[in-house]
């Protein structure tokens, strides 16, 4: 039987307008979505990496939706083929049933825990959270100046622009990819500032396609424009399209998916170090002031550095009050849901192949 792939992603990010979540367009068209609740420390995670893993060893491509608030821990796990799903509900990204029992069900982690042992804590828990708000306002904060700083830069060279070759560029690039059908589009994020700093899953998720087109130039040089553009053509023809917003600019799209065209169209600030067979590389303008976009770059890796810095401050009070929480969780209780859970996956699984034979 053959390894399942696992692909990684952020379903939702840290951005300068604070926590944005792409859950529910992530979920879309997925037939059967279990949402975990329970509070931190309860298990969801670990439920979820396990089940996932497992499903790979099956043979079945997963999605690893990964945590911008913690490098360690998931937000959730998709099984494309399966049409199914286990995601995070609490919040920051809360998500409660839009179809309950029909196509979502809440499995609630929170009732395998002791609330005696967390009420004599009440004072810590709450003293934790609030630190952990504050830390978060102050990484909003940097994330805003950053943000700032490149939609000053985005408006700069967009005023230079030539809209005559981006026309010609983007019908050049129509003409390469697109056929017809009804609108089918994901909107989700391929990097985000995290307690480690800013990760891009960029390379990896364009690198899975048998053709990439890579735009590169300043931000507001032309390349968003082109792959906005883009992203409207694949929904309007009916391609499935997975679309990834930029963490500090999240109205901009760094990243489109034509999985079933195996096509990639990838903003960059600058061309690749390698490139593939199937690459593709064009220029989309140039800075208005190349020194100047030099030392806003340097300004804006510092603000985000600095948010990252009060993220990973937000996760060491956040993994204390996850150890408070631990020790009021029956965990094999935890097990003996997160095993029913799973036998029920592989139920729908035998479903799907039979259906299929």
């Amino acid at each position: 039987m053959r390894q399942g792939k696992a692909t990684y992603l952020f379903p939702g990010s840290n951005t300068p307008a604070g926590f944005l979540s792409f859950y529910r367009e992530g979920l879309k068209g997925t037939e059967h979505v279990f949402i975990l609740k329970g509070g931190p420390g309860c298990g969801k995670s670990t439920l979820m990496r396990k089940i996932g893993l497992h499903m790979l060893e099956r043979g079945y491509d997963v999605e690893f939706w990964q945590c911008s608030s913690d490098n360690d821990s998931l937000d959730g796990v998709r099984i494309p083929a399966l049409s199914v799903a286990i995601v995070d509900g609490t919040a920051p990204h809360t998500l409660d049933p839009l179809y309950p029992g029909a196509v979502e069900e809440i499995v609630n982690l929170g009732e395998h825990w002791q609330s005696a042992a967390l009420r004599r804590q009440k004072e810590e828990i709450i003293s934790l959270s609030q630190r952990i708000s504050e830390r978060y306002a102050f990484c909003y904060g940097k994330l805003r100046e950053a943000g700032a700083l490149l939609e000053t830069e985005q408006a700069e060279n967009s005023d230079h622009a030539d809209t005559s070759i981006l026309e010609q560029t983007l019908h050049d690039l129509a003409d390469h990819i697109f056929s017809t059908d009804q609108p089918r589009g994901r909107h989700l994020f391929a990097s985000a500032v995290t307690p480690r700093g800013l990760i891009r899953f960029t390379e990896p998720l364009s690198r899975r396609m048998r053709r990439r087109f890579i735009l590169t130039g300043p931000v507001g040089g032309g390349k968003e424009q082109l792959i906005a553009a883009l992203a409207h053509l694949a929904e309007e023809k009916g391609h499935r399209a997975d679309i990834y917003h930029h963490t500090l600019l999240p109205e901009t799209i760094e990243l489109l998916l034509l999985p079933e065209l195996e096509i990639a169209v990838v903003a960059a600030e600058r061309p690749p170090q390698e490139t593939l067979p199937g690459d593709t590389v064009i220029v989309c303008g140039k800075a208005h002031d190349e020194a100047a976009a030099a030392a806003l770059q340097e300004q804006v890796e510092t603000l985000v550095a600095a948010a990252a810095n009060y993220i990973a401050e937000a996760k060491a009070l956040h993994d204390s009050l996850e150890a408070i929480y631990r020790k009021a969780v029956d965990f094999p209780a935890v097990e003996s849901t997160g095993n029913r859970l799973f036998s029920r996956i592989l139920a729908l699984a035998a479903d799907t192949d039979s259906s299929a034979e």
